[in-house]
């Protein structure tokens, strides 16, 4: 629909149209018509005689001929200066340019030349041109080059004038022949045309006697047409007054002459109140009526139309009452007997605008929504996993430690709960990866049957503790080597069998695969089927079973818990794999989950069969460490240090950049929000030439794990990324790679049961008792003088108040949860958000009620 400003659609009475006439009118001027188009024809045939005339009598010709054959006089006269130019001594080089140039300009005269254009219409004329022409182009470079350069060319410059002669003997001889193609034509032409001539004279006669009686016969079929007219005429005036759109008629002026009942309905006015009033006084806003009268001004002047005829347009019109409505308004002009008139047709649209309205709304508030959703992961990415790492880290270095079973117990549980809840954000966070479009795909050769004894080894001691037996088999033809991504595969199998597991006791869970060998190239060949003989699923829940965060029936012996987040990120993988999935169950005999993959057939890798060798010793290493959280820095120099490399830290960017300069670092691991300067700050800084360490490998150290933050890391000059919380086995991966033994930035948890994970935390056997006092009491240091600080910045009104705010609490937030103060950290949590964009009594609020959480709190070691 087109949409205008009201301002020119109130104009509209410059829009009328002369266009349409009456036929009467036509037939009156039939005859003289007849006769003018007897005296274009006469004069049209005239001046093809004498146009064809006038080119026999032309010299054109003989130009022609002329320059044809010169070109193949100069082109002669290029070749001779060449291959004098090959065997004197001391040739003379101007001479070659020269007749290079003569033939190049002469070529150019045959190429654009009006006189040779209707040879250049000849397929075979235009095939020599562009032949020679690329002969030209491609020798000018060599030509226009020094004497030295082109008395190498020389040798190449004479073998391409050899190839192109009898290209320039064609071009002559097919030229001559279509310009002498060319005479004959004309000549039949002007034959033609005076034989055509003579027959239009004779059909000129014919025509005008059938005309007459044309003529004749349409007089006294005027009469009936007129009948016919008014009978048309009724039944518009009965469609006009039952339309349901309004339909204004006005007379070139503006004057009111045709007010039909919709628009009476719509505008509140009466008809025979309205008749021969102005319409711009009537319905058009008072604000735009005066560029509607400069508009019919125009119209009366110029006759200048715009808009009739040009469809429906939106504007705002008045009612009699003085309420305003928005409408949709169309225009058509015709002749009548008074003269020219604009009908116009307008639509009541408040209800539609009402409803996109609501649509619009709706939009905005999914849109919000969405954005709503990304902004929940990404604080949700960093601020749960920054206190896991601080509670997994003390876990994992717990277990080094002397303990009694009891306390080896409650080590190892709690160490269990929390592997747990890491799966839980990773699950969410791979949603997130997934509706962003950034879940990788990486094939590779997979032996089926050493990946499915793998996954089953894997889960046995899993199934063997709820009593339940688990393997798995082919039904029918095996497949060994496919190609495909091990690790998506890996995890929907998984997500399929831990939820087997979960659901049975006592009884047995079957991985059972199924080869198609007649699907076609590229479609799903293969099926796997997780079949337990556990609750089963009710049948009304089967249709929702793989929607994000759904979970069907209360958990077996009150144990199992879980997101509702596996089978639906299951879903997910296997579409990103170009499968599908689905489930059939009989409930309280079992399940059967299955899903069907492409998984094309390839050779198995030279290296399949060899064990895997032992890893080569990673040399001891310098690694700067950029953090400003103390307690996450501690950790990482502590397990470095044990893992015999050294560590220097550095508390924000600014000291990182200065770090670096000293050189000798192998390795930066930078972390991100930090104060003074930020990490990529930093990095960019590090990275310019003129400084020392700007090819040093520089590692992004942060809890932020969404696709979006490491793309962003990575183009901000950072060479690879390491998550928060932190395992060893990942640092010793970065290291390996940055010494080129194995590639190790990947977020891989180490296998079952090792005892290496590094966490963002520390525990008292680690430190002592003194050091626990200790950092307990730099931590409510570090808490006293966040709100002395706010509190200084708030009185002062500094005008980043809010960012250094909320810089203070993101530094706090990370130690609060190691102490157990969770309900303090939410505080804190808040209190980053709000500070970022809140002033005055809204700072000062959110700072106070953070304050009353900590003086509410009783410090701790989280699990203590």
């Amino acid at each position: 629909m087109v949409k205008r400003k009201p301002q020119d659609a109130w104009g509209w009475m410059q829009d009328t149209t002369t266009e349409n006439r009456g036929l009467h009118g036509a037939l009156r001027w039939v005859f003289g018509l007849g006769a003018l188009l007897c005296a274009v024809a006469i004069v049209v045939l005239g001046r093809s005689v004498y146009s064809d005339l006038l080119e026999l009598q032309s010299a054109d010709h003989d130009s022609v001929q002329w320059t044809l054959s010169q070109v193949e006089i100069e082109f002669l006269d290029l070749h001779i200066a060449l291959e004098e130019a090959e065997h004197e001594p001391a040739p003379d080089f101007s001479a070659v340019r020269k007749d290079f140039d003569i033939f190049y300009s002469r070529h150019q005269i045959l190429s654009n030349g009006s006189a040779f254009a209707p040879a250049r219409a000849q397929p075979e004329v235009q095939a020599a041109l562009d032949r020679i022409g690329s002969f030209l182009n491609d020798a000018a470079p060599m030509i226009d080059a020094d004497d030295a350069a082109l008395q190498a060319a020389l040798p190449a410059l004479l073998g391409e004038v050899d190839a192109v002669r009898p290209v320039v003997r064609s071009l002559y001889l097919t030229g001559l022949a279509a310009f002498a193609d060319t005479s004959d034509n004309t000549r039949a032409r002007m034959s033609s045309t005076l034989l055509g001539f003579t027959v239009f004279t004779c059909v000129l006669f014919v025509a005008l006697a059938l005309l007459a009686a044309y003529s004749w016969r349409e007089h006294s079929r005027s009469r009936r047409r007129g009948q016919k007219l008014a009978r048309a005429n009724a039944h518009m005036e009965t469609i006009l007054s039952t339309a349901l759109d309004a339909v204004i008629v006005a007379d070139s002026e503006g004057h009111v002459l045709d007010f039909n009942p919709a628009a009476e309905a719509i505008f509140g006015h009466r008809f025979e109140d309205v008749r021969g009033q102005k319409i711009g006084d009537l319905i058009v806003p008072p604000e735009l009526r005066e560029a509607h009268a400069a508009g019919m001004a125009r119209m009366a002047a110029t006759g200048e139309k715009k808009l009739v005829g040009k469809g429906r347009i939106e504007l705002e019109a008045v009612r009699k009452d003085g309420s305003r409505l928005p409408v949709e308004l169309a225009l058509q002009s015709a002749i009548s007997d008074a003269g020219e008139i604009v009908i116009a047709f307008l639509r009541d649209i408040t209800a539609q605008k009402e409803s996109e309205a609501a649509l619009t709304e709706a939009r905005d508030a999914a849109l919000a929504g969405e954005r709503a959703k990304s902004e929940f992961l990404a604080v949700m990415s960093h601020e749960i996993r920054t206190p896991l790492n601080g509670l997994l880290g003390n876990l994992a270095l717990m277990g080094d430690t002397r303990q009694d079973p009891e306390q080896r117990q409650y080590q190892s549980n709690m160490e269990i709960s929390g592997r747990q809840l890491m799966q839980h954000v990773n699950a969410i966070l791979d949603i997130a990866r997934f509706e962003a479009g950034k879940l990788p795909v990486e094939e590779a050769p997979l032996h089926l049957g050493a990946f499915l004894q793998e996954v089953v080894d894997g889960q046995a001691s899993a199934a063997e503790r709820n009593g339940t037996a688990i393997s798995w088999a082919w039904a029918g033809a095996s497949l060994d080597w496919v190609s495909a991504d091990r690790g998506r595969i890996e995890q929907i199998l998984l997500n399929l069998v831990g939820n087997a597991i979960k659901f049975t006791r006592n009884g047995r869970i079957d991985i059972e695969l199924e080869q198609d060998e007649a699907a076609p190239i590229g479609a799903p060949n293969v099926e796997f089927r997780v079949i337990d003989s556990g609750i089963g699923i009710p049948e009304a829940d089967l249709g929702r079973i793989f929607e994000d965060f759904e979970t069907s029936g209360p958990p077996v012996h009150g144990k199992e818990s879980g997101t509702g987040l596996g089978l639906s990120i299951a879903r997910r993988l296997v579409q990103l794999l170009g499968g599908e999935i689905g489930v059939e169950s009989t409930e309280g005999e079992g399940s059967v989950f299955w899903f069907r993959l492409p998984l094309p057939p390839c050779a198995a890798p030279a290296d399949a069969d060899p064990a895997p060798a032992a890893k080569p010793r990673l040399p001891r290493m310098h690694v700067l460490v950029a953090e400003d959280n103390e307690i996450n820095a501690f950790v990482v120099k502590r397990l470095l240090e044990k893992s015999g490399h050294a560590c220097t830290l550095a508390a924000n960017g600014a000291e990182a950049v200065a770090a670096a300069c000293d050189g000798g670092y192998d390795v930066i691991l930078m972390d991100i929000n930090m104060p003074v300067m930020d990490g990529l700050t930093a990095t960019r800084q590090i990275r310019d030439p003129s400084h020392a360490a700007h090819a040093v490998p520089i590692y992004a150290f942060s809890a932020n794990v969404l696709p979006e933050h490491k793309e962003k890391y990575l183009q901000g000059g950072m060479n690879g990324f390491l998550g928060k919380p932190v395992s060893a086995a990942e640092i010793d991966g970065v290291l390996r790679e940055v010494a080129g033994l194995s590639a190790g930035s990947a977020e891989k948890s180490p296998a079952p049961g090792a005892r290496t994970a590094l966490r963002n935390g520390y525990t008292v056997d680690l430190m002592g008792a003194d050091g626990y006092n200790a950092m307990l009491a730099r931590f409510r240091d570090e808490i006293g003088a966040l709100f002395t600080e706010a509190e200084a910045l708030m009185e002062a009104d500094a005008p980043d108040a809010g960012p250094q705010i909320s810089a203070l609490a993101h530094k706090a937030l990370a130690s609060a949860g190691l102490f157990g103060a969770e309900d303090f950290g939410a505080d804190l949590r808040q209190l980053e958000t709000l500070a970022k964009s809140a002033k005055g009594a809204a700072l000062a609020e959110a700072v106070a009620r953070a304050r009353t959480a900590w003086e509410a709190t009783e410090p701790r070691l989280a699990g203590a």
